[in-house]
């Protein structure tokens, strides 16, 4: 078997719309999984499933996921937007061989909120107690800022396929200095493995000056920046070219962690008490 690799969608999605990713992933050998998360199924209660739920939560049922999986290594985390987010906070819970963040929301202490987030969320943040209740961009504004860079009919296919998200995730990483739990908390130190960053210059959901500070966050970080790209990373015209860069990358990484250590058996010390 490939190396694992846990595929997280982001926010108002499920895991059918990581097909692309799983797709190219698994045709360089990759085992690729994509969850679905919590209350992210659409159906006739979705929407009251999902209202307040936490990001926590979610991070909770991820980890149980990999668990069930008994994988015999460590999985690789490729996280698209909030997915990001989530890819971010369970590396400093679980062995994580790497972290791939393509437009990865902020954690706590970045400001998310920039003018690009803030007129994209304004119908969503303007209705009193969202933090309570399930939301979703409209059709007009997610064709502006989601999925804008892709052709006519492959924006209608993905808008029909959202669902409802939680209003209380959406607080948790737009106010995180509001948060007394501190749900979107992720240490930075504790996060031990190489991160790939991805930020797309056309992004209004996650802007890449937002991006950018993110991937700043980490001392092992490579940051690659599309300037033309919109936020639907997970399947446009450069998706391909990006997930072989990724692979380009990670390769080496995997290597190495596969390669065993050398005993230092007596042979080896006294060759080197000799040099000594």
């Amino acid at each position: 078997m490939g190396t694992p690799v846990i595929l997280i969608h982001g926010m108002w999605c499920h895991g059918g719309l990581l097909s692309r990713l799983d797709e190219l992933l698994s045709a360089r050998t990759y085992e690729c999984h994509r969850p679905t998360l919590p209350a992210h199924e659409a159906g006739p209660v979705q929407a009251d499933a999902v209202a307040r739920l936490s990001i926590r939560d979610y991070a909770e049922a991820l980890k149980d996921y990999i668990a069930s999986q008994n994988f015999s290594q460590p999985p690789v985390l490729v996280g698209h937007s909030m997915g990001g987010l989530l890819a971010q906070m369970l590396a400093t819970e679980i062995p994580t061989a790497a972290l791939v963040l393509l437009t990865p929301a902020s954690p706590r202490g970045i400001n998310a909120v920039v003018p690009r987030t803030f007129w994209t969320f304004l119908g969503v943040l303007s209705r009193f107690g969202f933090w309570r209740r399930a939301h979703k961009l409209s059709p007009e504004r997610t064709r502006q800022c989601a999925v804008n860079g892709l052709h006519a009919a492959q924006q209608e296919k993905i808008i029909k396929s959202l669902v409802y998200e939680s209003g209380r995730m959406l607080s948790e990483i737009a106010f995180w200095w509001a948060d007394r739990k501190r749900a979107t908390r992720v240490e930075a130190k504790a996060v031990r493995c190489p991160v790939y960053v991805v930020s797309a210059g056309q992004d209004w959901l996650t802007p890449p000056s937002v991006v950018k500070k993110v991937a700043a966050r980490y001392a092992n970080a490579t940051h690659r920046h599309w300037p033309d790209r919109g936020h639907w990373v997970i399947d446009d015209i450069d998706t391909e070219d990006m997930v072989r860069e990724i692979d380009s990358w990670l390769r080496p990484i995997l290597l190495r962690a596969r390669r065993p250590s050398v005993p230092l058996v007596a042979s080896n010390i006294r060759s080197i008490a000799r040099e000594i």
